[in-house]
């Protein structure tokens, strides 16, 4: 793989709305947890909440790192419509947008790419659809077996018809924000998502398929069903704290947010006197043949770092900062 360039970066994080805030929360190990903002879920949170142990149709906390509606530059999106999406769409804009900053005005639309990571978990806005009408014909079903009428009126969901493409509308939408023409894409890979899509864009430069990508990831699912499902699987911490690489560790907390970066080969950025923020020398990927979800194979993450270490030509006593995927439950 040829050497890549970090030319630009936009992020939206939990009390981190700026890159220096965000680079602020790690230096001080900020805590950006809080209970869940009111009128995020469709129920009041004392009505969802249970105790430590795991109930059916409860959960363990309302704590989690939740972000508020984001404010920024949505390039040539229009507001209105950006306004009347998921919350997801106008995040991963934002954050891209920014990213792009004033290099995107010398991006070759046609060799300029969107590779966005998701996690494809339901949104405010797939939820208010999925409750609008398979609501309707649960309460039917329930009302009709208690030998009840059901007269109340039908449901309508509260969002744009536009947001039923959940899985593709973010990075389509920020292709748009900045008139590129290279193709729009999203990727699922689990928690491994973001930095999948950034494996991908690496890939595409050094084979000349593009010439410059903005990749990373975004997420803003409907916190209510993160928060449940997480319980149910016994991952979520019931103190309402993540502490990992700590024996004391009951569980993760469920985060938001979107970051994406601007990539181009190291030699055009050089050539183009791009501000060269980092370069990234080496990518490792690997598919488990014996995890599971919540115990990934330590053979699968080994061969990973290994292939990323002799790309790059390093060892691991040249390294310095490790940012890694650590979740503080029992078994992470």
């Amino acid at each position: 793989m040829k050497p890549i360039a970090v030319v630009g970066f936009g992020l939206r994080f939990p009390g981190a709305p700026t890159p220096g805030s965000f680079w602020q929360v790690i230096r001080e190990g900020r805590d950006t947890s809080r209970c869940v903002p009111a009128g995020r879920w469709a129920l009041p949170a004392n009505l969802a909440l249970a105790g430590s142990e795991p109930e059916f149709d409860r959960v363990r906390t309302q704590r989690g790192c939740f972000i508020d509606l984001p404010e920024g530059d949505l390039g040539d999106l229009d507001e209105n419509l950006a306004h009347s999406l998921d919350p997801s769409v106008r995040l991963a804009v934002i954050a891209g947008v920014e990213a792009a900053g004033s290099l995107g005005k010398d991006l070759d639309p046609d060799r300029t790419r969107v590779i966005l990571g998701q996690l494809l978990l339901p949104t405010d806005s797939t939820s208010a659809m999925a409750d609008s009408i398979i609501g309707d014909t649960i309460e039917e079903i329930v009302l009709e077996a208690r030998g009840r009428e059901d007269r109340r009126p039908r449901g309508t969901p509260s969002c744009h018809p536009l947001d039923r493409y959940d899985a593709s509308l973010p990075a389509a939408a920020l292709q748009r924000a900045l008139r590129l023409r290279g193709g729009a894409s999203t990727l699922d890979a689990a928690c491994a998502s973001s930095l999948y899509s950034i494996a991908i864009a690496c890939q595409d430069l050094s084979a000349h398929r593009c010439d410059a990508v903005l990749a990373g990831g975004v997420s803003r699912p409907d916190s209510l069903f993160t928060q449940m499902g997480f319980s149910q699987l016994r991952a979520l911490s019931p103190e309402g704290k993540c502490r990992p690489f700590d024996d004391r560790g009951q569980g993760l907390l469920v985060g938001e947010g979107a970051g994406v970066l601007l990539l181009k080969r190291l030699d055009d950025a050089l050539l183009a006197a791009d501000p060269v923020l980092g370069v990234i020398h080496g990518i490792g990927l690997s598919n488990d043949r014996s995890g599971a979800l919540l115990a990934p194979s330590g053979e699968g993450q080994l061969r990973a770092l290994l292939a990323a270490y002799k790309q790059a030509g390093w060892s691991p006593e040249d390294v310095d900062y490790i940012e890694c995927h650590a979740t503080g439950t029992p078994v992470g």
